[in-house]
């Protein structure tokens, strides 16, 4: 169902990596061949970690890739193991909302703020909460409708 945009958040991810390798690569370069840095290129690392992190969440919770405590509900039965997965699902949906909810608010007090050193916005690195939380919520949901339609 969101395999197209899986493949997007992957690709931006790689993006993101790539990039985050060349602007170290630069600055190690730039500092210990030509005894100069730039100063800029903490502030973009910094940005572009965050926006890696938010994004790698959304990977990380399609691939069920995330830590489980499954000892409590390893002797259930099938049954309650799927109601409790479904639980689960629902109170990380709504932890996730709301996260997602007031970080608007967070990227909203940010206008008008600039980055030190890059005419950048600050509210382009705080997006990354919303739109980060906004995907991890749609995996999420996405994840609550297969174990809503399976049968244990």
């Amino acid at each position: 169902m969101l395999h197209r945009l899986d493949r997007l958040v992957e690709y931006t991810i790689g993006a993101i990596a790539v990039a985050l390798v060349a602007t170290a690569f630069g600055q190690v370069v730039a500092r210990y061949v030509f005894g100069e840095s730039f100063a800029w290129v903490l502030e973009v690392d910094v940005m572009l970690m965050v926006w890696l992190t938010m994004l790698s969440g959304y990977v990380g919770v399609r691939r069920r890739a995330h830590m489980a405590t499954d000892f409590l509900v390893a002797p259930l039965s099938p049954a309650w193991r799927r109601r409790m997965a479904i639980l689960a699902g629902l109170l990380c949906a709504l932890i996730v909302a709301i996260i997602g909810w007031t970080s608007l608010a967070i990227v909203d007090s940010m206008n008008g703020m600039y980055f030190v050193s890059i005419p950048i916005e600050l509210t382009v690195m705080y997006a990354s909460l919303p739109v980060g939380m906004g995907l991890m919520l749609a995996a999420i949901l996405v994840d609550l409708a297969r174990l809503a339609r399976e049968r244990p």
